[in-house]
């Protein structure tokens, strides 16, 4: 595998490069989930009223879909995303994207700031 590698013209210094960039994403994808689990421990403790209208909001927004859908897919898609677990997974997966794109805002905004 080696030896294919450097047949495609890549040196070890951009190897390593490509390891060390594959490697930050990771530990940014891993930090901010478990910034995000931190995050939502700590509402569940402080303000459990946002998580209460999350999940109501959420559940509205199932039955949305599932009544804009014909009855019979309308009504395994409410199954699907309320009673076997995707509702939650989806409400978690959200906050994650939520906790990223503030991160990527003050990234850019420091980013901007030193122009």
């Amino acid at each position: 595998m080696i030896g294919m590698e450097r047949s495609m013209g890549q040196s070890d210094e951009q190897r390593k490069l490509g390891l060390k960039n594959h490697a930050r994403v990771h530990f940014f994808r891993i930090s901010t989930a478990i910034l995000t689990w931190i995050l939502l421990g700590a509402t569940l403790i402080y303000k459990p009223e946002w998580i209460r209208n999350g999940m109501r909001a959420g559940t509205r927004a199932i039955e949305a879909v599932g009544d804009t859908l014909p009855s019979y897919w309308g009504a395994q898609a409410e199954i699907v995303l309320r009673e076997l677990g995707g509702f939650l997974w989806l409400q978690i997966t959200a906050a994650i994207l939520f906790v990223r794109f503030v991160l990527w805002l003050v990234a850019a905004a420091w980013r901007w700031r030193g122009r």
